[in-house]
C-alpha cells in the first residue's frame, strides 16, 4: 500500500522545468511562423488589390485615348480650301483634335472635337467634347470652335474624368509620318508641326507620385503608340 502511494506522488510531480522550456520554445516558434505568414499574406493581398485597382483605372483611360486617336481626321469645309487640320493644339499634357466617330448608331458617323487634358494638380485626365454645327442641309460639313490656345472658351457638349490618381509627367509625345519626333514648345506644337502629326505615343502611370512611399509599389504604367490612318494622305 505504501509503495502504491509513493508511485502516485511521483506521478503528480507534473512536467519538469526543462520540458516546460522546450514546450514554450516550440510554441513561440509556431506563433512566430504563423504571424509572419499572416503578415505576408496580408501584404500580398494589399499589393494585389492596389495593382488591380490602378490597372483598371489606367486601362479604361488608355482604351478611350486609343479609340479617339485612331479616328482623328481633318475637318473638311464646303469650299474645299482652308481645311481644318486634325490637331488644333498639342502639348505633353494636353491635345485637342477632330475625330469622326460613330456616336449614335451603325450608320450615324459624325465629327466631334475632343480634348484630353492631364490636370497635374488634381492628378486627373479629363476628356472634353464639342459637337459640330452642320453648315449645309445634307449635314456633310460641320463647323467647330477653333483656337491654338490650350483651352476653348466655348461651352463643351460633354466632359468626363477618365482617370484619377494619375502620376504627373509627360503624357503625350508626337511624331510625323517618318517617325521623327515633334517637340512642343512652351505654347505647344507649332502650326506646321500640328499639320505633320501622324502618331501619338502615350505613357500613362496611375498610383502614388511619391516613389518613397509604400503605395508606389502598386503603380501601374501603360504605354501605347497610336497611328492615325485617316491622316495618312
Amino acid at each position: 500500500m505504501m509503495r502504491e502511494l509513493a508511485r502516485l506522488r511521483r506521478d503528480e510531480r507534473g512536467v519538469s522545468l526543462a520540458e516546460l522550456i522546450v514546450a514554450m520554445s516550440v510554441s513561440i516558434l509556431v506563433l512566430t511562423m504563423a504571424g509572419a505568414f499572416f503578415v505576408s499574406v496580408s501584404r500580398a493581398s494589399s499589393t494585389t488589390t492596389g495593382v488591380d485597382g490602378n490597372t483598371r483605372v489606367a486601362s479604361t483611360a488608355m482604351l478611350e485615348l486609343q479609340r479617339m486617336l485612331r479616328v482623328a481626321s481633318n475637318n473638311p469645309v464646303a469650299s474645299g480650301v482652308d481645311t481644318q487640320f486634325a490637331f488644333q493644339y498639342a502639348s505633353p499634357t494636353s491635345m485637342r483634335f477632330f475625330a469622326y466617330i460613330n456616336l449614335n448608331s451603325t450608320s450615324d458617323v459624325q465629327p466631334v472635337e475632343v480634348q484630353f487634358t492631364m490636370d497635374q494638380a488634381k492628378r486627373t485626365i479629363v476628356e472634353t467634347k464639342w459637337n459640330g454645327s452642320p453648315t449645309d442641309l445634307s449635314r456633310t460639313y460641320f463647323d467647330f470652335p477653333r483656337a491654338t490656345t490650350p483651352t476653348l472658351s466655348n461651352s463643351p457638349t460633354s466632359q468626363l474624368t477618365l482617370a484619377s490618381s494619375v502620376v504627373p509627367g509627360s503624357l503625350f509625345t508626337y511624331a510625323d509620318a517618318g517617325g521623327n519626333p515633334l517637340v512642343p514648345g512652351a505654347a505647344g506644337l507649332s502650326m506646321a508641326d500640328l499639320q505633320s502629326v501622324r502618331s501619338v505615343s502615350i505613357s500613362l502611370t496611375v498610383g502614388d507620385p511619391d516613389p518613397s512611399r509604400p503605395g508606389a509599389r502598386d503603380n501601374v504604367t501603360l504605354t501605347s503608340t497610336v497611328a492615325m490612318p485617316n491622316l495618312r494622305i
